[in-house]
């Protein structure tokens, strides 16, 4: 954890890469997303875990998990672009990858309003309850017929993706932060 300034009023950005290194965390990205960057960020990806030591897997999944997070902040900042928050929204994206002994993780976060908190926690719940078989099937009739009919634009195919490529359950947390806003970050083990 970065615990101050040195004398210039700098970071002390050695502190940030022990906090990094010891959440294991290989690359990051904090700030404002765009498809530009998105695909930027996917060849440096992929460079980055193809040369990584000791990787076995393709990084053609961890990109795939990236991609789909990071389209879900996308997707949704576009939604709440009328909203009274919407600089903050854009502001407060991140998404890291790192390595945990052989498996990567893709964590993203970002504010989100109260308001769409609690159905983005049901639709994870929900996919987190499903046997790999049956979000195939469900992967396959929202590919045919459009996406769950009660969710909107963001993180509907996205989740189902990703639950599909996951290793493991996905992993979220919330934070509130005024009546009306929440910190939202979400975790997926490739």
């Amino acid at each position: 954890m970065i615990t101050g300034r040195g004398e210039n009023g700098m970071i002390h950005l050695q502190q940030l890469k022990r906090s990094l290194e010891e959440y294991r965390v290989l690359i990051c990205f904090s700030g404002q997303f765009s498809q530009g960057i998105v695909e930027q960020l996917c060849d440096s990806i992929k460079g980055h875990l193809s040369e990584g030591p000791g990787t076995k897997q393709n990084p053609m999944r961890v990109i795939s998990i990236f991609v789909e997070q990071a389209q879900n902040i996308i997707n949704y900042n576009q939604v709440k672009k009328n909203h009274k928050y919407y600089d903050q929204f854009l502001e407060s994206s991140i998404v890291t990858i790192g390595k945990n002994g052989e498996n990567f993780f893709v964590t993203s976060g970002n504010i989100i309003d109260n308001n769409d908190l609690q159905p983005l926690l049901k639709k994870i719940d929900y996919l987190n309850s499903l046997e790999p078989g049956d979000l195939k099937t469900l992967y396959k009739e929202v590919m045919k017929n459009g996406g769950f009919e009660e969710l909107e634009r963001s993180a509907g195919l996205g989740l189902i993706h990703m639950a599909r490529k996951s290793k493991s359950p996905i992993e979220y947390e919330s934070y509130p932060i005024n009546e009306e806003l929440s910190y939202f970050q979400i975790n997926v083990n490739s």
